[in-house]
């Protein structure tokens, strides 16, 4: 169906191409004259990202070329399986040394084979990889079992040098796949030992001594039920515990003991006879050195002989001593003590006792609820020649617990109708529309509402102080969350306040179709600011004390017109009545940064106060003697990209030594590219600054890329991803910047660097961003960004600041992405730039930004907000920081910044000299060299516009006066 309305056929669809749900198609159209029905005659896709790029194929080759996937992989069955449920993929397929399993995100070229709508996968390889060394085994459960805390595998698809089998605490080495298993990210494909492990845990040791003891042994059943469920505080209960034979060999019993576990000694036992006469026998409890299986019992399971038993448990019980008070006779399960004559203090147990073949004893236990809450204690069953336990466990209440105990279960109840008051005042009507109907996603970010006080503060103009001392201290990481947060609701109630300004009243709204379209002036120049998905409240005229309210949302926006989508029957009968309009101001991006603010603290001092360095080992090796710097080793080749992606494949084979390696993923730290720069006309300080990201010495402390205007922050930024996305097979790098033209910029540049293959990068935009306003170069990346769980899993992913917070919505946190870089860092405020930073790892992550502190910073309206510090972005704080700061003494040779942390670039190659000198004295030290191309900027110092020739230079005042008028 198309559009739920428009039947269609296979055989209607043009080149036999697959559809997918949600994809843009065009279609003719006919009226079936009996059904009255629409049904497609002919049905053609919309050139969708880079699978149908007719520029660059001719024509007839787009329907026969490859497309490239990326999805995880839903079945398997015998070595062949599908990924993301649709696209079949053979094992011939796979390349060598990977075998896929259930859940490994996995990157694929697939076909359509025409006339059948199937799509079939050529070549399938892993999405992410990478090589861990020296990782401890963490847990091992059946055949499955965990690395290091965080990379699942399991034995059915682990490759293994020969004879080795996984322990836990084993050191080993592995190459890992990108895979989703439970909460874990990572598979391993195959794995080698560093350190064989030659002795047993002693807890592992004591669980498979605890698995041995509860089990049942020659022939002999006991009683499994051991629970004596939930008792009052002072109560009794017993219980019988049957001991029978059912082998053909008589069975000698010789003794009975509790291991000690419960310090109350709320636990003691009875022997009967046959002739059911008790004879008590005290709580007996082993001496402190044997508790917790002590090693003469925990060897004596299934393999001690009969003589070293009976010395070892009878010296046991032979140092034991009890004192048996008053004890009782229950009845099981009564709870109600008896009275039983009175005994003496049993300090030997009593002898042992016989159970032939058919035979049975009875154990009596009788538990006295002393210590409110759980318990549990072992009980032994010493026979000759092997031992049998069994938990006793017991939950005692006291009596202020079971007054506040639940009476009945809980149901879901109607509230009780209060009476409707006397007059209603407002009544509201919502719409059934969705906020945003393009893209649905679950939220997890609270609504973090404003303080009331805080909003009387303002009104009032009281000093804020008194809401939030912490406002007038210096920034730390004990206050960083509240002041920011405070910060953060300043602004939004100057938002609000400024949104307030725009209400009109007594406005008559117009049709269009079904919808009502309401005309805002002012706002073409962004007075007020509205987008898609931004709420409204319409309100009726009052009568007789009665107002209604109609929320509707913005469905789209034409110069000053604005379509709005209201409850359907307001639509409806809406008869051109003048109404009243309010503007609600959008907290998505404030939500996002509250949000954000919390996840930050994962950051510690370490990332948003550095003081100290700490050498880490480099991520990739660099040749700092490379010579490759002339021209005469030209661009990288199409054939040199395909050998980048081959290489990128993963091969394992094993060693007659027994290790276990990846092909490609020898060497311990992975290599720079033979060829060395994508760019090879990046200057000396734009290969300085990508060879520390890719290095990544002192991460996670953030790396800053200081750039005046005209020297290339944007080109050196799209360089380090490339070089990221080579070099590192198991990055995701997230890039964002405070603006979308900022991040398009970032997206076409990748595009035209022609580096990354199809499927690699995604442009993810906000659902309030209209189509018309995106370049149509980025368009393709674009459509892969709508769904936000799929964009997750690209490579390198381009979006705003706000717009990754979409991550958080969908549940992603910290680690997810690998690197994040931060272009114009000092153009967004410190919050903003903290919700995509919160994604990366706090250990291992890279963090970039790039931007200038002496530009214009972030924009704050509120002058409150200003005084206070949000206007001071965090690229501009940490440049304060000692560890950033300039200093020319230690660092005179290197640009008078610590080169590990930061790198200036002064080459200039946007402006003439006479208009770089004033900044370059001002506020870049001198520093800054002319590198534009003359012929550029002297084209024109001859035009004869110009007030002094040969100084290309114009000022234009402007001289206005801003009024908004009443309407």
């Amino acid at each position: 169906m198309i559009d739920d309305l428009i039947y269609f056929s296979s055989e209607a669809v043009t080149s036999k191409v697959l559809l997918n749900v949600g994809q843009e198609v065009i279609a003719v159209v006919e009226e079936n004259k009996v059904s009255n029905g629409l049904k497609a005659i002919r049905v053609e896709a919309v050139s969708d990202k880079w699978e149908d790029d007719s520029k660059n194929h001719s024509p007839g080759l787009s329907d026969s070329s490859p497309r490239v996937l990326i999805g995880c992989v839903t079945s398997l069955r015998n070595g062949a399986g599908y990924i993301s449920q649709t696209t079949y993929f053979s094992r011939e397929s796979v390349c060598e040394g990977f075998e896929p399993c259930k859940g490994d995100w996995v990157e694929a070229e697939y076909w359509i084979r025409p006339g059948t709508w199937s799509s079939e996968a050529v070549s399938v390889k892993p999405l992410r990889y990478k090589r861990v060394d020296r990782v401890c085994v963490s847990s091992l459960c059946g055949r499955n079992g965990v690395i290091d805390d965080c990379i699942f595998f399991t034995l059915d698809s682990l490759k293994l040098p020969e004879g080795y089998v996984p322990r836990r605490h084993d050191l080993v080495s592995a190459v890992v796949v990108e895979s989703s298993q439970s909460c874990y990210v990572w598979r391993a494909l195959c794995l080698t030992p560093v350190h064989r492990r030659d002795f047993s845990a002693p807890e592992e040791a004591a669980g498979e001594a605890c698995g041995a003891l509860l089990q049942n042994k020659g022939d002999i059943e006991v009683t499994r039920m051991t629970n004596f469920g939930t008792m009052k505080e002072g109560g009794c209960k017993s219980m019988v515990i049957c001991i029978e034979n059912k082998g053909d060999v008589p069975q000698y019993l010789v003794c009975c003991k509790l291991a000690g576990w419960d310090k109350a000694k709320q636990f003691r036992f009875q022997m009967l006879d046959k002739t059911q006469r008790c004879s008590m026998v005290s709580l007996v409890s082993l001496p402190e050195e044997e508790k917790n299986f002590s090693d003469e019992t925990i060897n004596s399971l299934d393999s001690c002989r009969k003589t070293d038993t009976c010395q070892t448990l009878e010296s046991s019980l032979g140092n034991s001593r009890a004192v048996s008070p008053d004890d009782c006779v229950c009845k099981g399960g009564s709870g109600e003590k008896e009275k039983c004559a009175s005994r003496k203090q049993v300090t030997e147990p009593e002898p042992g006792r016989l159970i032939p073949p058919g035979g049975q004893t009875l154990v009596v236990i009788i538990c006295e609820a002393k210590n409110s809450g759980r318990c549990k204690e072992l009980l032994l069953l010493c026979f000759s020649n092997f031992i049998i336990g069994r938990f006793l466990e017991v939950t005692v209440v006291s009596e202020e617990e079971s007054l506040i105990a639940v009476r009945e279960p809980f149901s879901w109840k109607n509230s009780k109708s209060s009476q409707a008051l006397a007059s209603t005042k407002t009544t509201v009507v919502v719409t059934t529309q969705k906020r945003n109907s393009r893209r649905q996603l679950p939220s997890f970010l609270p609504q973090y509402p404003i303080p009331d006080r805080l909003k009387r503060c303002v009104e009032q103009k009281i000093d804020i102080l008194t809401f939030q001392p912490l406002l007038a201290e210096l920034l730390n990481m004990s206050n960083y969350k509240e002041k920011f947060s405070a910060l953060l609701w300043l602004e939004e109630i100057h938002a609000e306040t400024e949104l307030k300004e725009y209400n009109v009243t007594g406005v008559t709204l117009r049709r269009n179709g079904d919808l009502l379209v309401l005309e805002v002036p002012g706002l073409a120049e962004g007075r007020p600011s509205l987008y898609a998905g931004d709420k409204l409240i319409l309100k009726t005229q009052e009568y007789n004390g009665h107002i209604i309210e109609y929320i509707g949302y913005v469905m789209e926006i034409h110069e000053e017109d604005v379509t709005l989508k209201f409850n359907p029957e307001f639509e409806q009968a809406y008869n051109f009545e003048p109404m009243d309009v309010e503007f609600t101001y959008n907290r998505t991006t404030s939500r996002r940064c509250h949000f954000a603010l919390e996840q930050a603290i994962h950051l510690g001092v370490k990332v948003l106060f550095p003081e100290e360095i700490i050498l880490q080992s480099p991520q990739v090796m660099w040749d700092w003697n490379h010579a490759q710097d002339t021209q005469t080793d030209g661009p990288p080749t199409s054939k040199g990209r395909k050998a980048m992606r081959d290489q990128a494949q993963v091969g394992v084979e094993e060693r007659q030594a027994g290790t276990v390696e990846a092909s490609g993923l020898v060497g311990k730290t992975p290599k720079a590219r033979e060829k060395e720069f994508f760019n090879l006309m990046l200057n000396e300080n734009q290969k300085l600054a990508v060879r520390r990201i890719l290095s990544g010495d002192c991460r996670p402390l953030p790396y800053v890329l200081f750039g005046p205007p005209g020297t290339g922050k944007t080109v050196t930024i799209i360089e380090a991803v490339l070089q990221v996305f080579y070099a590192l097979p198991d990055s995701r790098t997230l890039v964002c910047a405070p603006s979308n033209s900022a991040a398009d910029l970032v997206c076409l540049r990748l595009h035209k660097s022609q580096a990354l293959r199809p499927g690699a990068m995604v442009r993810m935009n906000a659902t309030c961003r209209f189509e018309e306003t995106i370049t149509e170069a980025i368009k393709p990346y674009c459509r892969d960004g709508e769904d936000v769980w799929r964009a997750s899993r690209f490579r390198v992913v381009i979006t705003t600041c706000s717009s990754a917070g979409l991550f958080y919505q969908i549940g992603l946190r910290v680690g997810h992405f690998t690197h994040v870089f931060v272009d114009e860092a000092g153009q967004a405020s410190e919050p903003e730039c903290l919700i995509p930073l919160g994604l990366v790892s706090d250990v291992t992550g890279q963090i970039v930004l790039a931007g200038d502190p002496m530009q214009l910073g972030p924009v704050i309206k509120s002058r409150l907000a200003m005084a206070y510090g949000l206007s001071v972005s965090m690229l501009e704080r940490l440049m304060s920081r000692p560890a950033y700061m300039r200093d020319e003494d230690a660092f005179g040779a290197c640009g008078a910044y610590n080169p590990l942390l930061v790198t200036k670039l002064v080459k200039n190659y946007r402006s003439h000299s006479v208009l770089l000198a004033l900044p370059s004295r001002l506020f870049y030290h001198r520093e800054l060299e002319v590198c534009a191309d003359p012929t550029v900027v002297t084209s024109l110092l001859g035009w004869e516009k110009l007030p002094r020739k040969g100084f290309p230079l114009v000022f234009h005042g402007v001289r206005a006066l801003i009024k908004n008028d009443g309407l």
